[in-house]
C-alpha cells in the first residue's frame, strides 16, 4: 500500500536522526516502486556533494571516476526545472549527443533506469535534487508524480531540520491564505477553490501567492507542505 502523504508527515516528525529519516523515505518511494534514490546537492557545473546514495553495487563509485556529473543532462534539467521531470524529458530539440546517449546506455547497464528528478532550489544558486529510478526497464507512472513531489519536499525539509538542528519559524497566514492552500492540498484548481469559497479566480491567485511568499516556498507543493508541517494546514 502507498504511503498517505499526512501519515508520511507525522511519522517524519517523529524520527530524531537523518538515517532514521532516509530509511523512511526510501520505504516510501519503495513502495511506489522506486527502488533506486539518491539525494544530491549540485551546481551548474555537476555535483557539489552527496549526502547519500542508493543504488546497484558499483554505480555510484563509476559514476564519480567518469565524472558523469559533467555530462549528466538530469544534472543541468535541475538548474531549470521548476516542477520533477522523468529523465525522458531532459533530451532537447536537437536530441540528445552521442556522449549523452552512452551515459544513459551505461547507467541501465549498471541498473539504473527510467527514472524522475525532484529539483529542490533553495536560497542560493546550488540545487538540491532527488532522483527516484528502477532498476529494469519500464515506464515511469506519471499519475503519481505529485505524490513523489510531496514525499520529497517532506524529506528535504524534515532533513534541512535535522541536520542544522534548527525550528522553523512559525509564520502566521491569513484565513483566506490558510484556506486557498487547505483546498490546494485535495488538488483543487484555482476556478474551483474560488467556486467554493465564493471568491474570484484573481484573488485566490493573489491569497496564494502570498501565502507562498510568506512560507519561503517557490510553488504550491512546498507550501502545502510547508504549512502542514508547521500546523497552518489541518491534515
Amino acid at each position: 500500500m502507498a504511503t498517505n502523504i499526512e501519515n508520511f508527515i507525522e511519522r517524519t516528525q517523529d524520527v530524531t536522526s537523518v538515517a532514521s529519516l532516509k530509511r523512511l523515505f526510501l520505504s516510501a518511494v519503495a513502495e511506489e516502486g522506486y527502488e533506486n534514490a539518491v539525494f544530491a546537492r549540485t551546481n551548474e557545473r555537476g555535483l557539489v556533494s552527496l549526502p547519500w546514495a542508493h543504488f546497484p553495487t558499483g554505480y555510484v563509485d563509476t559514476y564519480k571516476s567518469e565524472g558523469w556529473d559533467k555530462k549528466d543532462p538530469v544534472v543541468r534539467q535541475a538548474h531549470f526545472a521548476r516542477r520533477p521531470f522523468t529523465w525522458s524529458e531532459t533530451s532537447p530539440r536537437g536530441g540528445l549527443t552521442k556522449e549523452q546517449k552512452r551515459f544513459f546506455e551505461e547507467c541501465r547497464e549498471l541498473g539504473v533506469h527510467s527514472g524522475i528528478t525532484i529539483p529542490i532550489h533553495g536560497t542560493g544558486r546550488d540545487v538540491d535534487l532527488i532522483s527516484l529510478s528502477l532498476r529494469q526497464r519500464e515506464e515511469v507512472p506519471s499519475h503519481r508524480m505529485a505524490h513523489l513531489y510531496m514525499l520529497s519536499v517532506q524529506y528535504w525539509l524534515r532533513y534541512c531540520e535535522l541536520s542544522d538542528r534548527r525550528d522553523p519559524e512559525v509564520i502566521p497566514l491569513t484565513l483566506q491564505e490558510a484556506e486557498c492552500l487547505r483546498w490546494c492540498k485535495e488538488g483543487k484548481t484555482n476556478w474551483e477553490i474560488g467556486e467554493i469559497l465564493g471568491i474570484s479566480e484573481k484573488t485566490v491567485e493573489f491569497h496564494l501567492s502570498n501565502g507562498m511568499r510568506k512560507l519561503g516556498a517557490n510553488n504550491r507543493i512546498t507550501a502545502v507542505i510547508i504549512g502542514i508541517k508547521m500546523g497552518l494546514i489541518p491534515l
